[in-house]
């Protein structure tokens, strides 16, 4: 560490990123971690050191390990390059339907995971297509090929150049490979 580094700064700029991320108010925070709204505002603003015992009822209510708290921004962090082509070949399996895919990049953390694939999926081999839903949100960018795409009740025809994105909460998945094969990528995030 180096120092100038201030434990009380950096605790207090987790607890306060973290709260943002979860979408909480101070008074939400305060409540659930059983805290004073004054004492949650002034650990926020660095200027006092909190005792294990209210970073663990912050942590618990954040969601997060203590040392979520404690981390110093900047230490360390994965980096994922992946050249033209490559990637983690890897398999989805769902009754009645196989797809190998390039796994992109992976991330995960107290603020949520983070994936990204390139699927190519061919009509012939398409099979009883999966339907997917959970928290986060979706982006699909189609590279090559034509499908169908259903998110909720509505089904989007998509093309080379086109691209989706949606609150993944809507049960979503294509519905109908319509050309002879459909290739994109995806980037799914989701909440811890």
């Amino acid at each position: 560490m180096t120092q100038d580094f201030n434990i009380d700064l950096a605790v207090g700029r987790a607890v306060n990123r973290l709260r943002q991320e979860r979408g909480k108010t101070v008074t939400g925070l305060s409540s659930e971690a059983g805290i004073s709204q004054a004492m949650i505002s002034r650990i926020e603003n660095g200027q006092v050191s909190p005792s294990l015992a209210t970073l663990a009822a912050i942590a618990a209510a954040l969601q997060v390990p203590v040392m979520a708290l404690l981390a110093q921004p900047g230490d360390t962090g994965d980096v994922h390059h992946v050249k033209a082509g490559q990637g983690l070949p890897s398999r989805r399996v769902a009754q009645d339907h196989v797809h190998e895919y390039l796994l992109l990049g992976k991330h995960g953390g107290p603020g949520g995971s983070f994936q990204s694939a390139r699927i190519r999926i061919a009509a012939d081999q398409a099979g009883q297509l999966p339907s997917y839903q959970h928290e986060g949100h979706v982006f699909l960018y189609v590279m090559s090929g034509a499908a169908r795409y259903r998110c909720g009740p509505e089904q989007f025809d998509l093309s080379p150049g086109d691209t989706l994105s949606f609150d993944a909460k809507l049960a979503h998945g294509f519905t109908k490979i319509t050309g002879a094969h459909v290739e994109f990528i995806t980037v799914s995030a989701r909440p811890n």
